[in-house]
């Protein structure tokens, strides 16, 4: 099962009325990819959804959600669809056949930026069967095309035909194709860090409810999935150190359930949430998740009964037994927009994808930054500081962006910074741990503790200056400030 997390940048297209392009960052996968069909591998887990998809030309019938991830390594392109679907069909067995008949998938891919008009196609239909073509400058081959070493697998795999059942409930694809076959178009094979491509994806409906999708939206007036001017951005990034979630199932942090939203926690999904909420909860629940007037507070930094996309989902589509939390009454794609906004107002660094390559980042954090000379992590690293092994976890990456740049009015307890001389001479310049009206347990710089007698303190003075710096938004570089807010994103006990 796909988990949920997106990374989703918006640029206008030049046509009036039409929507924003979106952007995607691809995760390199750390472990390895097993072309089954299932998309239950440990890398799957890592990656962000693309997005919520498009419905350019709907007219009636229910919009079914698709959740589609990229990955990517040295030698392969990776990509997964989980379609949910009510009415699976397909027929078609013939290689190259006309799959767009059945309902089926394809990803359009476009490796040269200045040249989004030389793509290729890979269309597959629920049982299995595959379509290309290679619309390039250089082709002058047949109408179709065949990609070396694709391997690809649908969870109805080899089936000789698919009829509607009421048993249906989706359907998936996985495919891996090999970056060799782009080698006339792509400026780097393998791709190189910060390479970015062109690409869309895009379903098309069987018989029943056939509703035809693109994660990049296609202009107003234009009816057709082979519109490259129209395809999104992608970017081939480095993948998190530390996964950011294993399996739906398991929990991560300190009891912070993944993602099971079909629709993912992009910023568009986010954002219509929000309005949903503002319009149906706040008769109930404050404004913006504050408290309201029957309902408590949703964004406040409390525990919370209900944490899952799948305890929320229920909560609202069902309402609560027992309470005046009644049944929304809402579609449920709606319902999952307004899951997407309330989990976005409790999210920690962990529940985002921070952009950044967190490796570099470590390096940051033990060199340029000097932070291990303060904190731990797993273990390693100094204790003047708190432990920030589960920091991730802990706070916002807003949280961790302002710790970094912006000085604390106010020092938590037991990182006191004090500078004290004892009546035998002795100058212990460290933080206070804990202190009463008779005496003080300090931590000096060499982490040694100091149990005094407020009777054997000479002088002492308590700076006002956190040992925290607060400059690293000058010191350090925009790159290297994004690397290390990376790096502590993933900060996240398993």
């Amino acid at each position: 099962m796909l988990a949920v997390a997106v990374v989703l940048i918006a640029i206008l297209l030049p046509s009036a009325g039409a929507e924003p392009l979106p952007r995607y960052d691809i995760i390199r996968a750390n472990s390895p990819i097993v072309i089954d069909g299932k998309l239950d591998d440990a890398a799957w887990q890592q990656a962000p959804p693309v997005g919520e998809f498009h419905f350019n030309w709907w007219k009636e019938g229910e919009r079914e959600p698709t959740i589609a991830k990229i990955m990517w390594d040295n030698d392969n392109l990776y990509v997964g669809y989980f379609c949910h679907d009510k009415h699976i069909s397909a027929a078609v067995t013939q290689r190259h056949g006309p799959v767009s008949k059945d309902d089926c998938v394809e990803i359009f891919i476009s490796p040269n930026t200045s040249k989004p008009k030389n793509y290729y196609t890979f269309e597959i239909n629920a049982i299995g069967t595959m379509l290309n073509r290679c619309r390039t400058d250089w082709w002058s081959g047949p109408p179709t095309w065949e990609p070396e070493g694709v391997a690809y697998r649908t969870s109805l795999h080899g089936l000789a035909g698919k009829q509607e059942s009421p048993q249906d409930e989706h359907w998936s694809v996985e495919l891996a194709i090999p970056f060799r076959n782009f080698v006339r178009d792509a400026p780097h094979i393998p791709p190189q860090f910060g390479d970015e491509w062109r690409l869309n994806l895009m379903r098309t409906g069987g018989v029943t409810n056939a509703q035809d999708s693109t994660w990049s939206p296609i202009p107003p007036g234009i009816h057709s999935f082979h519109t490259p001017e129209a395809f999104g951005t992608v970017r081939f990034v480095n993948s998190p150190v530390v996964a950011l979630a294993q399996a739906p199932e398991r929990r991560r942090g300190r009891g912070r359930p993944a993602s099971t939203n079909p629709l993912g926690r992009g910023s568009e999904v986010i954002e219509a949430g929000r309005r949903l909420y503002n319009s149906s909860c706040t008769v109930c629940h404050g404004l913006e998740g504050t408290v309201g007037d029957r309902g408590p507070a949703l964004a406040a930094t409390r525990r919370y009964l209900r944490t899952s996309d799948d305890d929320l989902f229920s909560a609202i589509k069902n309402g609560i037994s027992g309470t005046l939390m009644p049944p929304a009454g809402l579609p449920d794609n709606d319902i999952w927009k307004i899951v997407a906004y309330i989990r976005s107002l409790r999210a920690t660094a962990s529940d985002e994808f921070v952009p950044g390559n967190a490796e570099h980042g470590a390096e940051v954090f033990r060199s340029k930054a000097d932070c291990s000379q303060c904190h731990m992590i797993d273990g390693q690293g100094g204790l003047l500081g708190p432990d920030l092994s589960n920091i991730g976890a802990e706070r916002s990456a807003r949280d961790l962006r302002t710790a970094l740049t912006t000085p604390r009015p106010v020092i938590p307890r037991g990182y006191q910074p004090v500078r004290l001389t004892t009546a035998s001479g002795e100058r212990i310049d460290g933080v206070v741990k804990n202190e009463d009206n008779f005496s003080l347990q300090v931590m000096d710089r060499s982490y040694r503790i100091h149990l005094i007698n407020r009777t054997e303190v000479k002088t002492i003075e308590y700076p006002k200056e956190s040992l925290m710096p607060s400059h690293y938004g000058q010191s350090l570089s925009a790159g290297d400030l994004q690397d290390l807010l990376a790096f502590l994103s993933r900060r996240v006990r398993q």
